[in-house]
C-alpha cells in the first residue's frame, strides 16, 4: 500500500434496499445522501451481480489487451465523436479535462462499448450531427469470448443502475420516477482499463490515470485488488478502500450540477503503486452511466432556497459529455 491515508468512504449494503423492504430503503437513501454531501464516493455490496460474470469481463479484457498491437487496433474509433473501440498508451489524458495540459498522457489502454447495437433503440436515440456516438459496437475477433461477456455484464450494470436511482431520488426528496425521462435512452459506456506493468521508462509525471472528475451522472467501478485508486478530499489524497466482491460508485459532474453541488464530484486519480504491485498489470471495469443525449441538466428544485441559489445555467448532457471527451482525446 502507498503512504497515503484510507479514504473514510462508507460502504452501503443495498441488497434489502433493492428488494424492496421499506425500513431498509430510507436508511440506504440516508446513507448515500450523506455520502455524496460528503465524499462523493460510496462502496456498494448487496449489489446482486455474480462474481463469476465480473471474473469472465476481466478475463475476457486481459485477453484482448495482451494481443498484439496491430489486433487491437483494428478496433481503434475510425473519426472523431466515436469514442468507442480501442484506445492504446499515451492516446488519453484525463488530466486535460479539467485544463491540466502539462501532466502526461495516462499509462493506460482501454476498450469501450456503448448501448447501441439495437437498431431500434440506435434509431430512436441519434441525434442528428452526433451520429458517430450511436454507431454500433467494434467488437474484436479475438477472443471470442469478450463480446458475450461484455454484453452480460452491460446489461446486469445498466439494470443496477436503474434500480440505484429511486435511491437517489429518496435522498434527494424527489417522487421515484424523476430521474426515468432523462435517462430513457441513455448514453452509457462499459469501459475497460489496462495499466500495464510498469517496465517502461516512465515520462516524469506520468500516472496511470491523470487527476479528473466524471463527466456524467455516476459511475459504476469494478477493481482487482491491486491499490491505485485515489480521491482528493481536503486537498489530500487518499486510497480508496478495497472490498472484495464490491464496487466503487462514484458521482458525476452532472449529478453535482443536477444537485446545486449539494452532492459532489471529486478529484480522482489512478497512481502507480509501490513495490511489486508496479509489476502487476491491473484492469478496471468502470460503467460510466450517462443521461439521454438531449436531456437538459438543470438544478433539481429541491436543491434551492434563499441561502442556495442555483449554481448553473442548464446544459444539454450529451453536448457537455462529449466535449469533456474530446479533450480527453487531444
Amino acid at each position: 500500500m502507498s503512504d497515503a491515508p484510507v479514504a473514510p468512504v462508507p460502504t452501503i449494503d443495498l441488497a434489502q434496499a433493492l428488494g424492496g423492504e421499506l425500513t431498509a430503503r430510507a436508511a440506504c437513501a440516508a446513507a448515500i445522501d450523506q455520502a455524496s454531501r460528503e465524499h462523493g464516493f460510496l462502496v456498494i455490496t448487496g449489489h446482486g451481480i455474480d462474481s463469476s460474470l465480473i471474473d469472465a469481463v476481466v478475463d475476457a479484457a486481459r485477453g484482448f489487451f495482451n494481443l498484439p498491437n496491430e489486433e487491437k487496433s483494428a478496433v481503434a474509433p475510425p473519426g472523431p465523436f466515436d469514442f468507442r473501440g480501442y484506445l492504446g498508451l499515451d492516446t488519453t489524458s484525463l488530466a486535460s479535462t479539467l485544463g491540466d495540459d502539462a501532466t502526461p498522457p495516462d499509462l493506460c489502454e482501454s476498450f469501450n462499448i456503448s448501448g447501441f447495437d439495437d437498431p431500434v433503440v440506435r434509431n430512436r436515440a441519434t441525434v442528428a450531427g452526433y451520429e458517430p456516438i450511436f454507431l454500433e459496437n467494434l467488437w474484436p475477433a479475438s477472443p471470442p469470448e469478450l463480446r458475450p461477456a461484455f454484453e452480460a455484464y452491460y446489461a446486469e450494470l445498466e439494470a443496477l443502475s436503474r434500480a440505484m436511482l429511486p435511491l437517489f431520488a429518496a435522498a434527494l426528496d424527489l417522487p421515484d420516477t424523476w430521474f426515468d425521462d432523462k435517462i430513457a435512452d441513455h448514453t452509457s459506456l462499459l469501459l475497460a482499463n489496462w495499466y500495464p506493468p510498469v517496465a517502461v521508462d516512465l515520462h516524469a509525471g506520468q500516472l496511470r490515470r491523470g487527476a479528473h472528475t466524471d463527466y456524467g451522472a455516476f459511475t459504476i467501478i469494478s477493481v482487482e485488488q491491486i491499490p491505485g485508486l485515489q480521491i482528493s478530499l481536503d486537498g489530500i489524497w487518499h486510497d480508496v478502500p478495497l472490498l472484495e466482491n464490491s464496487f466503487v460508485v462514484n458521482l458525476g459532474d452532472l449529478m453535482a450540477r443536477w444537485t446545486n453541488d449539494q452532492w459532489v464530484s471529486t478529484l480522482h486519480r489512478v497512481v502507480i503503486p509501490e513495490g511489486a504491485a508496479a509489476q502487476r498489470d491491473r484492469v478496471s471495469v468502470p460503467f460510466f452511466f450517462q443521461p439521454s443525449f438531449g436531456a437538459v441538466i438543470e438544478t433539481i428544485p429541491t436543491t434551492i432556497d434563499e441561502f442556495h441559489p442555483a449554481h448553473y445555467e442548464p446544459v444539454v448532457a450529451g453536448e457537455w459529455i462529449t466535449a469533456k471527451s474530446m479533450a480527453m482525446l487531444d
